[in-house]
C-alpha cells in the first residue's frame, strides 16, 4: 500500500488485489501505518454511513469532516448551490461551453479530452457559479492540480514529507487569500452568484461564517471539478475499450444514463473515503480500536460480486446499480447532480461531433499519482474531420 498508481496496469493490479482482499481479509490492518482498510461492499457502506461509530469529524477541515448536528445545519445552508432548479438552469450554459471547446478542436482531427474539454468544462462552470473572472481560471487549474496531483500514498499520509507539507501549505494560503478578497468584494457589492447567495443564506436563524463560505469554495473548486473531469474522460476510455457498448449507445441514446452510472461503478473517480473510529468497533469479525483511521475502499466495494454479479464486466444495462462512487448517507456527494448533468450534456455532443473518436493507443495514459483519486492526466484521441468525411 506504499506505492501510488501511475499506469493502467497498476490499476488492474490494484483491482486484482481488491478481489483477493475481499475474499481473504475484508478488514485488514496495515501494521506499518496502524490504519484499517475495508474492502467489501457491506462493510464499506457501514463505515461511510454509520457516523456514530465512524465519524468524519477530525478527518478534514470542511463539510466532509463534519457530523450531525453541525453537518445538517451546514448542508442545509449550502444545498442552494445544487438544487434541481439550479442544475436544470445550467444545462444550456454547459452545452454552450462544450460547443465552444469542441469547435476549437474539431478541425484538428485529434485532441486531449482531459486538458481540452473534460477539465475546462467543469472549471468554467464552477468559476461562473462563483462569479470569478475568466482570467483567473488558470489559477484554479494550478491550485486544483497542486492539491490533486500530490503523492498521496500511505507512506506520505503517515510520514509526510516536509517539502510537500510546505508546498501544500502555500497552495492553501494562496486559495485562502484569493477567496478572502472575493468575499470582501461580495459582502460590500453582492452579485447574482453563488458566493453572494451563500453569504445571504440562512436556516433557523443561522448563517454561514465567512470562513465556512471560503472552505466550501475551496472544496467546490477541487472536488467539484474532478468528478466531472474523471467521469467524462473515463467514459470515453471505457467506450473505447468496449466498442460494442459505444455502438449500443450511439444506436440507443436512452441507454446513456445507465452507461454513465456504470462508468461510475467500473472506474470510480474516488478510490476511498477516510473515517476514524469513535469507540472500539467490531467489523466483519475484526476489532478496531477507538481513535483508529479506517479507509473505506469505494473502488473495491463497487467491484464486489456479492452485490454486482459479473462485477468485472462493463455492463451499461446493469440494474440495479447501487454503486458507492458518490458515497452514501449524509456525506453523499453534494455535487453529484452537477457532475451527472455535465456528463449527460457533454458526452452525446462529443460522440456526435467527433466521428469515429478513438483513443490514441501509441501514447501511454498517465494517471494522477494518488491513493484517493483515480483520474487521467491526459486522454489523447483521434477522430475523423469533416474534410476526411468528404474525402478531401
Amino acid at each position: 500500500m506504499g506505492h501510488t498508481l501511475s499506469t493502467l496496469d497498476d490499476v488492474q493490479e490494484r483491482y486484482a488485489w481488491f478481489e483477493q482482499m475481499r475474499a481473504t481479509q475484508p478488514v485488514w490492518l496495515d501494521e506499518q501505518s496502524g490504519a484499517f482498510h475495508v474492502f467489501r461492499y457491506v462493510e464499506v457502506e457501514r463505515v461511510i454511513t454509520d457516523f456514530s461509530s465512524f465519524p468524519s469529524q477530525g478527518v478534514c477541515n470542511s463539510i466532509l469532516g463534519m457530523d450531525p448536528p453541525q453537518h445538517r445545519s451546514y448542508r442545509n445552508l449550502i444545498t442552494c448551490a445544487f438544487t434541481p432548479r439550479t442544475i436544470e438552469r445550467l444545462k444550456g450554459r454547459v452545452a454552450e461551453i462544450t460547443q465552444a471547446l469542441l469547435d476549437e478542436a474539431r478541425h484538428k482531427g485529434e485532441m486531449d479530452i482531459v486538458t481540452e474539454l473534460a477539465y475546462p468544462l467543469p472549471v468554467t462552470v464552477i468559476a461562473e457559479l462563483l462569479g470569478v473572472s475568466p482570467t483567473d481560471q488558470p489559477l484554479f487549474k494550478r491550485w486544483a492540480d497542486g492539491l490533486l496531483g500530490q503523492q498521496l500514498s500511505d507512506a506520505r499520509l503517515f510520514q509526510p514529507d516536509e517539502q510537500e507539507i510546505q508546498r501544500l501549505g502555500q497552495v492553501h494560503a494562496q486559495m485562502q487569500d484569493y477567496f478572502i478578497a472575493l468575499l470582501e468584494e461580495r459582502t460590500h457589492a453582492p452579485l447574482d452568484d453563488l458566493i453572494s447567495v451563500l453569504l445571504r443564506a440562512s436556516t433557523d436563524g443561522k448563517r454561514l461564517s465567512g470562513e465556512e463560505v471560503i472552505e466550501f469554495c475551496k472544496l467546490l473548486l477541487v472536488a467539484g471539478h474532478v468528478t466531472t473531469t474523471d467521469l467524462l474522460s473515463q467514459a470515453i476510455r471505457c467506450f473505447d475499450e468496449h466498442p460494442d457498448v459505444l455502438e449500443q449507445v450511439r444506436k440507443q441514446p436512452e441507454l446513456l444514463p445507465g452507461a454513465v452510472e456504470e462508468v461510475l461503478r467500473f472506474a470510480s473517480p474516488f478510490w476511498r473515503l477516510t473515517r476514524m473510529t469513535r469507540t472500539e468497533v467490531r467489523l466483519a469479525g475484526t476489532t478496531i480500536p477507538a481513535g483508529t483511521l479506517v479507509f473505506a475502499w469505494l473502488a473495491s466495494a463497487n467491484r464486489d460480486a456479492e452485490v454486482f454479479p459479473d462485477s468485472e464486466r462493463f455492463d451499461i444495462t446493469r440494474s440495479p446499480n447501487r454503486h458507492l462512487a458518490f458515497g452514501r448517507g449524509i456525506h453523499f456527494c453534494l455535487g453529484a447532480p452537477l457532475a451527472r448533468m455535465e456528463t449527460m450534456v457533454a458526452l452525446p455532443m462529443i460522440l456526435q461531433q467527433l466521428p469515429n473518436v478513438r483513443v490514441i493507443r501509441e501514447k501511454p495514459l498517465e494517471l494522477f499519482e494518488g491513493e484517493f483519486v483515480f483520474g487521467l492526466k491526459h486522454l489523447p484521441v483521434q477522430f475523423d474531420t469533416e474534410a476526411e468525411k468528404r474525402g478531401i
